[in-house]
This record gives C-alpha cells, structure tokens and sequence, in this order.
C-alpha cells in the first residue's frame, strides 16, 4: 500500500499503470480494503479510465453504504462521520462524468445520491464543490441556447463565454462551447472568430464533428477551399471509421443516420475540390468583418482589432490545463491551437495587405464585381462553375496564390520575433512605423 502511494503522488501515467499492478496483487489479498479499492479510482483517473472508474465505484458503492447487511438512512453530517459511507465514490463518479463532459449525467446521478439520503442540495454541494460548478455551466449553456434559438446571438455568445469563464478543465464541455459560440459569432458575421473558435473546439476534441463540419462550412464562406477540404477530408475519415465501428455492432440503431451523414460529407468535399482548384481568392472584406463600401480609416480599425484578437501568443490563453493532464497531450493541444492561430492571423494579413493599399483594393473590387456577374449569369450558385481566367483584367493576379504574394510582400510570419512592438505581433520590422501606426495609433 505504502509503494502505490508513493507511485501516485508523482501523478505520471507510467507511474499509475505501475500503482495499479501493485494495488491488484494486494486486492486478492484483501479484495473489499476501502484503502485500497481508493487507490485504484485514483490511479484510474489519472489515466483517464473514466468509464472503468464509474464502474468500480458504482460496484462498489452498495458496500459502502450498508451495514450489517441493509442499508442505511443517514443526513449529511452522518455522510462526513460514518466510516461506513465513502464519499471519494461519489466525488470521483462526478469528476469522471464531468471530464467525459456529460454533464447531465453527472446532475442525474447527483440527484439520485440526494434522494438516498436526507440532506438538501446545497448541504449537498458543501461536501462535493463539483456539483454547484457543473449546475452554473448547465445553466449557462441552457441560457445560451435558448437566446440563439431566439435570435439573440450577441446575448447567446456572452452566456457560451460566461460558461467557458468557469472552467474549461471539461474538455468535452468545453468543446461544446466553443463550437455553439463559433455559430452565435457566424450568425454574427465574425466568420474570423467563429474559425477561431472552431479550431478550440477541435484542439480539445479531435473527433468533434460538428466542430470540424462548422469550421469547413466556415472556411468555405471565405473561399479558403484548401483548409475546407482539409476539414471534409477529416471528417469523411472520421464518419468512415464510424461506419466500420457501427458494422461490428449487432442492433446499431443509428447506423444509417451515420452513412447519410459520410454522403453529405463526401458530395461536400467533391464539390469543395473542384472550388479549390480554381484559385479564387480569399474574400477578404468577410475576413476582416467589413462591408465593401468602408472607409481606409474602417478597414485599419478592422484590422487592428482582428490582428490583437487573434494574434498566435494570445491562443489559447482560455484554455486551462486539468488537474490529471498527461505533459504530451496537453503540449499537442497547445501546439495545435498555435498552429490554427498563426494561419488565421496571416490570413489577416493578408486581406489587410490587399485593402490597405488603394490600387490592389480597387484592382480586387473589380474583379469581385465580375466574378459576382460571372455568378449571377450561372444561376447564382459557383458550385459547378468553370474558372476562365481569361475574362479578368489582370491576368493571373486573380488567383488566390498571386493575392498571396501581394500579402507577404509587406506581411511577415507570425513566428518571426524582435524586439520591437510591432515584432511581437508579427510584423516585418521593414514597416515598423506604418504597423505601428495601425496596430497603436
């Protein structure tokens, strides 16, 4: 017993999958030992076997509370004295459920303890914290739904943030979150941080569907066909495996809902394919959260607030690292978030690049003109439309690789540092005084 305390304070994976060898060989020995069947939960939810730490303890949660073979009513003091009750079940049942992010079920099974026992709720809550947190972020989400499902997308986008302010050490939770703002913020038409959301929700969980089929939908929107068909090719991958897994299952009843749902996403990424490889640039005014028809002053506004907002540094700064985080998962998160943020905020650039400059901005305004004629003349829809290059003025300076090169021509990867202000954002130190201007001014 004393060894696996000792592997469990160290609070590595390796180390608890030592601890639970340790504590197996001792529970033959003595198979109901409370010391040791706690150890076990323990050194389960360091290593995130969640599903199997509810089990045990729901195994053997009758055992804790009986005596004498019949179980007892207490209140909940009794609960805090009797050494026959265990509280660490219900705790660990709760922060289980709450890192899987089914809340819910947490509250369910909450109110199921309440009704064996004679304490009201909040006498309740003082011997498990948890339970007030998860009641606050259900009612914040609760609250959040509804005024988006009313239209009131500002107020519903404060309540996802309100949640997300709490805690975000619920991954799954969390997740959730992000993606239902990234749809108040499209509905909004901050595409830039609805993307921006997305990409944490991804970052968070990997298998996210929603999030990665809003952020295609999103990228799309913005005519970044390239990330959109990185985002359906995930997705399809996901679906497929999906598809096997519900095979291997006798009486999977959703089954056919998944294999509509990989149709879907296969004809959106045909479609999706053919509309990245006609190059159209990116729409920048949408980029930048702008009507075309803006002042120079209104797009440098923009801008600054865009680029602040969503500078790499600044990623991930809402996301807090949980209490039984493995080091390695926890750096590819981070990493991930960096990654989505650095591309996003050079795509900023990048429209600010072609904006800022009367000339470029005049030259793309016209070609968005024809394009739009182009679209209006194939029955307003682009899906199927051939690119013909040669209808534009400036030769290839249409394509999204030649726009590109206006960008980087005065945009300068976030990843570059200095010294200086407007290094640390991000910009090429040539134009120190200008993006100063813009970013300070």
């Amino acid at each position: 017993m004393k060894q696996s305390a000792e592997l469990l304070q160290r609070r590595t994976s390796s180390d608890a999958e030592n601890a639970l060898g340790v504590i197996a060989q001792a529970l033959t020995i003595s198979s109901w030992c409370e010391k040791l069947l706690e150890m076990k939960a323990d050194a389960l939810f360091t290593l995130r076997k969640y599903e199997e730490l509810i089990r045990l303890c729901e195994q053997t949660l009758g055992s804790a509370i009986s005596v004498n073979g019949r179980l007892t009513t207490m209140d909940c003091s009794d609960v805090q004295k009797n050494p026959s009750f265990s509280l660490w079940r219900w705790q660990l049942i709760i922060k289980s459920y709450f890192s899987l992010g089914r809340l819910e079920e947490a509250l369910d099974f909450l109110k199921k303890q309440e009704e064996s026992i004679s304490t009201t709720k909040k006498s309740l809550e003082s011997l498990i914290p948890l339970a007030g947190t998860i009641r606050e972020l259900m009612r914040h989400k609760a609250a959040g739904n509804e005024a988006f499902q009313s239209g009131k997308h500002a107020e519903a986008a404060e309540h996802y943030t309100a949640a997300l302010s709490c805690t975000v050490e619920s991954r799954p939770f969390a997740a959730v979150c992000f993606c239902n703002r990234a749809a108040a913020y499209k509905a909004m038409g901050q595409i830039v941080d609805a993307i921006s959301d997305c990409s944490l929700a991804i970052a968070l969980d990997g298998n996210y569907r929603k999030a990665i089929s809003r952020r295609a939908t999103l990228f799309e929107m913005i005519r970044d066909y390239e990330q959109a068909r990185r985002d359906l090719q995930r997705l399809v991958s996901l679906l497929m495996k999906q598809v096997d897994d519900k095979a291997n299952q006798s009486g999977a009843s959703d089954k056919s809902s998944i294999v509509s749902e990989l149709r879907q996403a296969q004809q959106r990424l045909s479609v999706t394919e053919e509309e990245s490889r006609k190059e159209i640039p990116l729409n920048m005014y949408l980029i930048l959260g702008i009507d075309s028809s803006v002042t120079a002053s209104e797009i440098k506004k923009a801008y600054r607030k865009a680029a602040l907002r969503h500078h790499p540094d600044k990623a991930g700064q809402s996301l807090a690292r949980s209490e039984n985080g493995d080091a390695g998962l926890w750096k590819e998160v981070v990493e991930g978030v960096y990654k989505d943020a650095d591309r996003l905020f050079k795509m900023i650039g990048e429209a600010y690049a072609v904006l800022s400059d009367p000339t470029k901005r005049s030259q793309y305004d016209l070609e968005e003109e024809m394009r739009s004629t182009q679209k209006r003349g194939n029955g307003g829809s682009t899906s199927r439309m051939q690119p013909d290059v040669h209808n534009y003025p400036f030769e290839r300076s249409s394509s999204r690789r030649q726009w590109q090169e206006t960008g980087k021509a005065t945009y300068h990867s976030a990843s570059v540092r200095d010294s200086t202000p407007a290094c640390e954002l991000g910009l090429q130190p040539l134009f120190e005084n200008r993006w100063m201007e813009v970013l300070y001014g």
